[in-house]
């Protein structure tokens, strides 16, 4: 039995017999001379090689591009009450027992302050909101604005609710706030109509935040 060549004969010389080694250059062009080149002296570039790299399609700025969108995005679209002016907190307070007297509105949070009735008997205090029209919604605990120091005193809550950086244009923000205590569980959601903050498309004249607060 005969055993194969080491080398094919397609890279063995004909005339002696030995190895043939071909090098290329960066594009795969053979290269068939090495030329050093002074400091003095311009390489020139051959017209196939030249060719060849015009082909090439233009490289984007793909990382560019994203951050133009979303500096154009942050400059047209913010979040915007749709309700009106928050009054009458002390009316409204005795009448549901718990409600929302303050909302502030940045670019990436929305925070509140919620305002419960004297005499009750606080288990928890939050706000439940939704960024898809109720398909699904988060409860979220409110925290003491500060320590009650009389049991019939009336008490302040906080709330932050942190909104996704790249939602639809078209979608909405609703939310209302809840009371749970041994009396039972109570709401303040805009006379059943929800608190509502929807996109709308601004001028570009620096971000201000927007507060509302019960007169």
């Amino acid at each position: 039995a005969r055993s194969l060549p080491a080398y094919p004969a397609a890279l063995l010389d004909p005339d002696s017999g030995r190895k043939r080694v071909k090098f290329a250059d960066s594009m795969g062009l053979t290269l068939t001379s090495v030329k050093h080149f002074s400091s003095q002296e311009e390489p020139q570039i051959p017209t196939k090689v030249l060719s060849r790299y015009k082909s090439f399609p233009p490289q984007q700025d793909v990382l560019g591009d994203l951050c133009q969108n979303f500096r154009s995005s942050l400059d047209m679209d913010r979040l915007v009450a749709c309700f009106p002016e928050l009054r009458d907190a002390d009316r409204r307070v005795q009448e549901l027992r718990v409600c929302l007297e303050q909302v502030s509105i940045t670019q990436f949070e929305v925070r509140g302050q919620i305002r419960v009735r004297r005499g009750c008997k606080v288990r928890e205090v939050g706000i439940r909101y939704t960024f898809n029209d109720w398909l699904s919604h988060v409860d979220a605990q409110a925290l003491p604005v500060s320590p009650v120091e009389e049991p019939g005193s009336e008490a302040r809550f906080s709330f932050t609710v942190y909104t996704p950086p790249f939602m639809d244009p078209s979608s909405a923000v609703h939310f209302a706030v809840f009371l749970r205590s041994d009396q039972g569980e109570f709401w303040d959601n805009n006379l059943g109509q929800n608190y509502t903050l929807r996109y709308r498309s601004m001028p570009d004249h620096g971000f201000v935040s927007s507060v509302l607060h019960a007169t």
